[in-house]
């Protein structure tokens, strides 16, 4: 079972002093019933420019992104859905974060009786030079079913979409709302 939720900074992250037990103290769910409050908050506090924020991405045996993988989450997304795009044409989609210059790589493998993708996570090791951190979270990868993560990416990424037109800046909407009725349109070309 994949699962992909989307988190939003409630504190500064400029550095990576949280760990994982702490970071509900940095982040908010999306789900969450304060997270419109606590968001349009922090919106403000940076004039509407930024707003970071993270995905994560889960299978029932591996976390494939973690907290560590913040960035700017409306670039974020717009990159997520980017990657998607450039995978249904080429086979292979990439995305490189903004902020702490990690690349995300999708790449079809073809088997029966569905497809399967391979997901990949590489991490900028600058980050974690001198820490315990760097040889467990270099990098990241697992196999999941193609139908499945298409699925759920288009899932969640409606809920960002629906999440981010309910607060004060509405920042990159029109973007995300773009690229979402092209991959649907895509959709429906290959049906035919």
């Amino acid at each position: 079972m994949l699962t992909i939720t989307t988190y939003i900074e409630q504190k500064n992250l400029d550095s990576f002093y949280f760990t994982k037990e702490n970071f509900q103290d940095y982040f908010i769910s999306l789900n969450d019933p304060l997270s419109t409050q606590v968001v349009n908050r922090r919106l403000k506090k940076h004039k509407g420019h930024r707003l970071e924020g993270v995905v994560i991405i889960q299978t029932n045996d591996t976390v494939m992104t973690d907290f560590m993988d913040w960035d700017d989450i409306d670039l974020m997304w717009i990159g997520i859905l980017q990657m998607m795009l450039e995978y249904k044409k080429t086979g292979v989609g990439k995305h490189f974060m903004a902020i702490n210059n990690h690349e995300w790589i999708i790449k079809k493998v073809i088997t029966n009786p569905e497809n399967l993708i391979l997901f990949r996570v590489k991490r900028n090791p600058l980050i974690f030079e001198g820490t315990n951190l760097y040889k467990i979270h270099k990098e990241t990868k697992n196999v999941v079913n193609e139908k499945e993560f298409f699925s759920e990416i288009l899932q969640a990424a409606n809920e960002f979409i629906c999440f981010r037109e309910k607060l004060f800046k509405i920042g990159s909407i029109g973007k995300l709302k773009e690229l979402m009725s092209e991959i649907q349109f895509d959709d429906h070309e290959e049906r035919k």
